[in-house]
């Protein structure tokens, strides 16, 4: 869609954007070939430990507990209460009845299986980062993890070079909120030394990513290149929606160039 506006206006007195925030899921990177690859390796993970401490359990079992702990996590992210993935371990552990070092080796295993998983960055991210940082833009992270956390995530960012491009982060087993919560997004902003009117927030999710940045008063802009969110009913569309990560940079110029602002949100 080439960056076209959804919901701006322009005013002279607007702030300028110094600061980018991105989601991390299936806008900065993903997992090539779903969601099933991460169920995999968090179960070859969790056998392993399993076997090493001794603790004896069949396969089928095993997949039908994790599975009951992640549906505990997607329960609470669709109702905004927050699930730390140490809780997930905590589910686990009891479920399977075990204590002590081999509790400790389990929950370690599980929180630590995204580590085997090849991720991929978003098309043309690295040059988007880039292009970014050369304009002076503070960028930053917004991210509901799942039970890989914002330590791991952030690894995974150093390991694939891009991580210095980032000076502030809100990965919510840090900030314990979820996306649409103020907090998450004032989390961020604060490590960016940014107020929400001179932000504009990047990501795939209207419900999380769009309605929350927008309620907190910044500008935002949906990318659907990994995944295109059609929305439900009341669920608002971004100022931008974009196609390529390339969009970004000359985006935040011709915003700079031309005073646009976001209409504040309505009552």
């Amino acid at each position: 869609m080439g960056g076209r506006p959804r919901r701006a206006s322009v005013g002279a007195m607007s702030a300028a954007v110094t600061a980018v925030t991105f989601d991390f899921w299936n806008t900065l990177a993903q997992v090539p070939d779903g969601k099933g690859v991460m169920t995999e390796a968090r179960l070859r993970a969790v056998a392993g430990a399993c076997e090493r401490c001794g603790v004896e359990i069949e396969a089928e079992r095993l997949a039908a507990v994790l599975e009951e702990v992640s549906r505990s996590y997607e329960r609470s992210w669709e109702a905004g209460t927050h699930f730390h993935p140490r809780q997930g371990v905590e589910q686990l552990v009891a479920t399977l009845g075990v204590e002590g070092a081999a509790e400790e080796t389990i929950g370690e295993a599980f929180l630590g299986a995204g580590r085997t998983v090849e991720l991929a960055l978003a098309p043309d991210i690295r040059a988007s980062l880039a292009a970014l940082t050369e304009r002076g833009v503070r960028i930053g992270i917004v991210c509901d993890v799942g039970f890989s956390g914002g330590e791991l995530l952030r690894e995974i960012l150093a390991r694939e070079g891009v991580l210095d491009h980032f000076s502030g982060w809100a990965f919510s087993d840090e900030v314990g909120h979820y996306k649409p919560a103020p907090e998450a997004f004032a989390a961020a902003l604060g490590a960016l030394g940014a107020e929400p009117a001179e932000a504009l927030h990047v990501g795939d999710l209207r419900r999380t990513d769009i309605a929350g940045a927008a309620a907190h008063g910044m500008r935002t802009v949906r990318y659907r290149a990994l995944h295109d969110d059609p929305g439900a009913a009341g669920e608002p569309e971004a100022d931008f929606v974009i196609d390529s990560h390339l969009e970004l940079p000359p985006l935040l110029d011709r915003l700079r160039e031309s005073g646009f602002r976001a209409e504040p949100p309505e009552a």
